[in-house]
């Protein structure tokens, strides 16, 4: 009773070994079947590779400014509402329009490309604080453009939050020139007036007028230190406007790759498809050979 599934192993394993011959004469028979497949499939994957593929990613670093209120010191606007403005103007139509008027880049290319993200600050040890700064990327297909277009846009960023810190600085800075222009004008006459001083000491005829200039001497010097003070505190004030309340771009972008197909990697995984096609080729080519004579017969 056993004979017969021997006998029928036996035959599988023969039905098996005609397979594979038939299987490997087909391959050899046709090997240049898979050689055609393995340059055309090296050649069309260096072709992809080349066609732009790749995605460039141009991203930058703004501070946006922390304004402050005149003698005051508290913050006017809070950084959440600043990172706020800057995310909707960044995604508006204007912003759009304007960076892709000034990089070369068509507005529908900049469409959906363009990310804001917020750069979390510290607070002693906790972690998610809000923070004037952001994160401007562009997304595109050169490298070179995406670049560009990212500091265009990040420029335009920092001028829509200008002009408060800038006109807080011409304000000052014209405080600072009147008090200069003051100061020269005190610094002036309290030169005559000591040398006034100088030259009526020791005569007992002039002591009066001698206290006079003594009295003028001490307000002048008076008036001196206050503007003195003034001046230092308005100075202080445009280095507070410079530096904390003025937006910038802290870092220009850099642009990366952001993947897609190397040259290499398309060149051999394309020779790989390309020789697995060429393998079934040679293999279905005499049956379907035989079909379509069957057929025309």
């Amino acid at each position: 009773m056993s004979a017969a599934p021997d006998k029928r192993e036996r035959d599988l394993d023969a039905e098996q070994e005609i397979d594979l011959g038939r299987l490997w004469r087909a391959t050899i028979s046709r090997w240049w079947l898979l050689l055609i497949g393995f340059v055309a499939g090296a050649i069309i994957g260096l072709l992809v590779s080349l066609g732009g593929g790749k995605q460039w990613k141009a991203t930058t670093e703004i501070y946006l400014g922390s304004p402050l209120a005149p003698n005051a010191g508290s913050q006017i606007v809070s950084p959440p509402t600043s990172l706020a403005l800057a995310t909707t103007y960044a995604n508006s139509e204007a912003a759009l329009r304007y960076t892709a008027a000034h990089s070369g880049i068509p507005t529908a290319q900049l469409r959906g490309k363009i990310g804001v993200k917020p750069i979390l600050g510290l607070t002693g040890t906790k972690v998610g604080q809000p923070a004037p700064l952001m994160l401007l990327s562009v997304t595109g297909a050169k490298a070179g453009r995406v670049q560009h277009a990212a500091d265009v846009l990040a420029n335009q960023i920092v001028k829509v939050f200008l002009p408060y810190a800038s006109q807080k600085i011409a304000v000052l800075q014209a405080e600072v020139t009147t008090d200069q222009s003051q100061l020269a004008g005190i610094n002036r006459r309290l030169k005559q007036a000591e040398g006034a001083e100088s030259s009526l000491a020791g005569s007992p005829a002039s002591s009066q007028v001698f206290s006079n200039y003594q009295v003028v001497i001490a307000s002048l010097a008076d008036q001196r230190l206050g503007l003195q003070s003034d001046m230092n505190t308005a100075l202080q004030q445009i280095a507070a406007a410079n530096n904390i309340e003025q937006a910038r771009v802290v870092a220009p972008a850099l642009s990366l790759n952001q993947g897609g197909p190397s040259r290499r990697s398309g060149v051999v995984i394309g020779a790989i498809i390309g020789f697995l096609l060429g393998l079934l080729a040679a293999v279905f080519w005499e049956p379907v050979a035989t079909q379509v004579r069957s057929h025309q017969a």
